[in-house]
């Protein structure tokens, strides 16, 4: 007999949807010259055919070490940095209205669920004050030297391997292995009506071309997404247009703002709200 597949999953990118830019805010909380160390440093190597993640990732630990600006830059300082992060508008009140929604849905007995996946550090995001909200966390991890300083890279989340994680979700790995431990659980077949949370009742959030396959994948299967951008940023709002909404890759381009009110934040209450009233009809459908 088929599993319940009642769960709708609510995914966000970290960086720029959920807050500013948690990597440049720690470089330069380190006094590093972020303008140079992302255009003159990051951009030549993926010039030279670096992963953009790996690239930034291998100049961090370049950086970390005595008499370096880094200094001896532990997972802890890591979460201690991302206590410190501040979020935007509506967050993460947005997270609670979303989970309080299914309140109007006992027909099917709808449940919500929220999940980061982002190509920033992950114990920065875990150490933040939205962790607690949040059902899920998938970023970019250091591996630790004897002193308890990172040395290491220990996994990467590059474009694609956000999807990775999204068929994880789509499965529910995460309530039952440590997939990191088991790496190629995700590619076990598993029937359709098995999956915890199918591809359709997927809402995705993401600022940009390294949340494109995400996107895509959601969009062929019946899920949502849902483009943010930045309206401060010189070129944003027409890159925007031409990369992401034009190609119809998302549903839509707002401003980063969740509050009830907010453009984003009402289209996003709206989207989980119909994706239980589809539960709803396919439950009674199903009596």
């Amino acid at each position: 007999m088929s599993a319940p597949q009642n769960v709708i999953a609510v995914i966000f990118d970290f960086d720029d949807t959920l807050t500013h830019d948690s990597t440049t805010k720690l470089l330069e909380a380190h006094g590093i010259d972020t303008k140079d160390f992302w255009a003159n440093q990051v951009g030549p190597m993926i010039g030279d055919g670096w992963d953009p993640a790996l690239a930034y990732l291998t100049l961090i630990l370049e950086n970390v070490g005595d008499s370096k600006p880094l200094g001896s830059l532990t997972n802890e300082s890591l979460r201690k940095f991302g206590s410190t992060l501040e979020f935007y508008q509506g967050l993460p009140g947005l997270f609670t209205d979303l989970r309080n929604i299914t309140r109007d849905h006992r027909l099917s007995s709808p449940k919500v669920e929220v999940f980061i996946i982002s190509g920033g550090l992950e114990e920065v995001i875990r150490g933040s004050s939205i962790a607690q909200h949040v059902d899920g966390i998938y970023g970019c991890r250091f591996d630790t030297n004897d002193a308890g300083c990172i040395s290491r890279i220990k996994n990467v989340i590059s474009f694609t391997e956000k999807t990775r994680f999204i068929f994880e979700i789509n499965k529910g790995l995460g309530l039952t292995v440590d997939s990191r431990k088991n790496p190629y659980k995700v590619n076990e077949a598993q029937p359709l009506g098995n999956r915890r949370i199918p591809l359709r009742n997927m809402i995705y959030v993401g600022d940009g071309l390294t949340d494109v396959p995400c996107f895509s994948l959601l969009e062929k299967s019946g899920g949502r997404g849902f483009g943010v951008f930045d309206r401060v940023k010189d070129g944003s709002p027409k890159q925007a247009w031409q990369k992401l909404l034009a190609p119809q890759r998302v549903s839509s381009l707002n401003a980063p703002r969740y509050r009830e009110d907010d453009e984003l934040g009402a289209l996003l209450r709206a989207a989980v709200s119909a994706k239980c009233s589809d539960l709803d009809l396919a439950t009674q459908s199903a009596l």
